[in-house]
């Protein structure tokens, strides 16, 4: 792969991370919101079902984070090689 495609590929996946890093951190802080404002006999439902979702959510949103992390590092490598 010529290196200014791995640059290209590079500064793409930096920014999708950066995204994805404000993402998660904004979905913690809807979790929070909605923990701290529902009453627990309260959440059930449709409800509970949105203040769960919005976890996993959270905790994928992370997860994608930092797999884009390792997959700028190897273009980084390959960067290096090239």
């Amino acid at each position: 792969m010529p290196t200014q495609h791995i640059e290209a590929a590079k500064n793409r996946t930096d920014k999708v991370q950066q995204d994805l890093e404000v993402a998660s951190a904004e979905l913690g802080l809807t979790h929070g919101a909605l923990d701290r404002a529902i009453p627990a006999d309260a959440r059930h439902g449709d409800i509970g079902w949105a203040i769960a979702q919005n976890q996993i959510l959270e905790r994928k949103v992370q997860r994608a984070a930092e797999e884009l992390e390792e997959v700028t590092e190897l273009l980084e490598q390959a960067q290096g090689a090239a």
